[in-house]
């Protein structure tokens, strides 16, 4: 029996770090800038065989497609202790890997890792490494990555029911759209204002008064537009609720998918369209 493997879907936006800074990065305006953002962010990827995980190297194989998809195999070092038939132990080295796969479209902007404990304690970590090793090679072009976790809006719409009349705040963090495929539902005011202010990342919060509580309906186009936004990767929408001394998080529900071992074992090409197909 083949065996499944999960993996936590991202979506990342390419966005310029300056948008009113004419053409001081290599000789392109910001509009060039934006056109080219994934053929430059195909040839940061590399670097991460250069980064450096908890002090020791990773070990690293990068499989691409035309700069359009990438798979990346990454393993850190462990220490594995074992005891040998002559009674002793001892300590050899370990290399779990994980699987991230990328897709790099203008409008097709998705990262996958593999849900591997044993590897990477968590997901975000890999996230983490991949935004952090290609850091550099994107400043010097004049960009910056921004991963957000897709979740499914109908989540957030059940928190909303689950503690209805006790929603005191919600909050929507998200990111300066530049992608039109899933950016449509974003308000026009709001993606004007964040691009006319040079704004990357924008902070809307809806507080009721105390003594109340919040009324959201999935027929009022500005919050539903938000949460359809966010979902799809734009961002996090957090709540507090009376009674509930923490905030609730949608980030605390990640997208998953399953991809079988055969699959897994497939080309890039075919990797990213089993991705596709599954995120229908």
């Amino acid at each position: 029996m083949t065996a499944l493997n999960t993996f936590k879907m991202y979506r990342y936006q390419l966005l310029p770090i300056d948008r009113h800074t004419g053409d001081l990065y290599d000789g392109r305006t910001t509009q060039e800038l934006i056109q080219q953002k994934n053929e430059i962010f195909a040839k940061a990827i590399p670097f991460i065989r250069t980064y450096r995980h908890r002090g020791s190297g990773l070990s690293v194989r990068i499989d691409s497609s035309n700069n359009s998809a990438f798979v990346l195999s990454i393993a850190s070092q462990r220490a594995l202790t074992r005891e040998t038939p002559d009674f002793r132990v001892e300590q050899v080295d370990n290399w779990p890997h994980t699987v991230a796969i990328v897709l790099n479209r203008e409008d097709e902007q998705y990262v996958a890792v593999q849900d591997r404990p044993s590897a990477f304690a968590s997901t975000d970590t890999v996230i983490n490494l991949i935004e952090k090793a290609t850091r550099t090679s994107l400043a010097k072009a004049g960009l910056r990555v921004h991963f957000e976790r897709m979740f499914h809006q109908s989540y957030f719409w059940s928190i909303v029911a689950d503690y209805r009349d006790r929603i005191t705040l919600v909050g929507f963090d998200f990111v300066t759209p530049n992608m039109a495929n899933i950016s449509n539902t974003l308000s026009d005011t709001l993606k004007r204002l964040a691009k006319d202010t040079n704004t990357a990342e924008s902070n809307l919060q809806l507080r009721s008064d105390p003594a109340s509580a919040l009324e959201l309906r999935t027929d009022d186009e500005t919050v539903q537009g938000l949460v359809d936004y966010t979902s799809e990767g734009g961002g996090d929408i957090y709540l507090k609720v009376k009674g509930i001394r923490k905030r609730i998080h949608t980030s605390h529900s990640t997208r998953e998918i399953q991809i079988d071992d055969l699959e897994l074992s497939g080309s890039t090409d075919q990797l990213a369209v089993v991705i596709r197909k599954l995120l229908k």
